[in-house]
């Protein structure tokens, strides 16, 4: 079995910034098109935050959040006991996941597939354990649409230089297709992040490679702009490409 290391840690700094994702503003494409009581599978969910909110949004179903590294779950786990939502967590590889084929009625997975060696691999066993129609729901990064202003030169190639595959994201039609999926709908977003920078550039800088020759600003430095270009893509499973 393959394995795989998430090149930016989980550093408090790394946490927090992505503790602030949610499934509104990073799963909004996918949310529309849940329906109450489905089970649904959240690949590479992180800290859970996303997780929250598909769950809301197929309750009373369940969704079942994976990712490598389970010391992230604990604050998930317990808003969702106190939410009364269905969640389960595990700790798992998406190369081999610990479930029957056919399922899950949906399975999403954010910033996940540009960490992989073998993203097509991840996205076969994501198919595998999806219903016949199921419905798969991919966020992914892509830097050549990294835009960034009033930052050290080269800071942009070293914000992908860890990624596995930096330019992900304008493959995911492709890569579902490969994979025998039917695909109706991709689209193209940006995550702006500008005023809120200063506080949250150490978070950003934690993911470039050590020694590299740039930093973001801290959290003295006047606002900066930086948009990251993320392309998201829906299909479904079980009819022919």
């Amino acid at each position: 079995m393959q394995s795989e290391t998430y090149a930016p840690g989980y550093s408090a700094l790394v946490m927090s910034f992505m503790q602030q994702r949610t499934a509104e503003s990073h799963a909004g494409f996918f949310l529309p098109q849940l329906r109450r009581g489905w089970r649904v599978l959240d690949a590479g969910c992180g800290p859970g935050t996303i997780t929250l909110g598909l769950a809301g949004a197929v309750a009373p179903g369940q969704v079942v959040g994976i990712d490598i590294e389970d010391s992230q779950f604990g604050a998930a786990r317990e808003e969702a006991r106190r939410q009364r939502l269905d969640i389960e967590f595990h700790k798992a590889s998406v190369y081999a996941l610990p479930f029957p084929e056919a399922s899950f009625d949906a399975v999403f997975s954010h910033a996940l597939l540009e960490h992989l060696g073998d993203p097509g691999a991840a996205i076969a066993e994501m198919r595998r354990v999806l219903k016949p129609g199921g419905l798969i729901g991919l966020r992914a990064g892509d830097i050549g649409g990294l835009l960034m202003d009033a930052v050290p030169e080269g800071a942009a190639q070293a914000f992908g230089a860890n990624l596995a595959n930096p330019h992900l994201g304008r493959h995911l039609g492709r890569l579902l297709r490969q994979a025998g999926f039917t695909v109706p709908r991709v689209t193209a977003s940006y995550e702006v992040i500008t005023e809120t920078l200063g506080k949250m550039g150490p978070a950003l800088a934690a993911q470039f490679p050590a020694g590299a020759s740039c930093s973001l600003p801290g959290p003295a430095a006047d606002p900066q702009f930086v948009a990251l270009a993320w392309c998201e893509a829906t299909a479904r499973a079980g009819y022919p490409a």
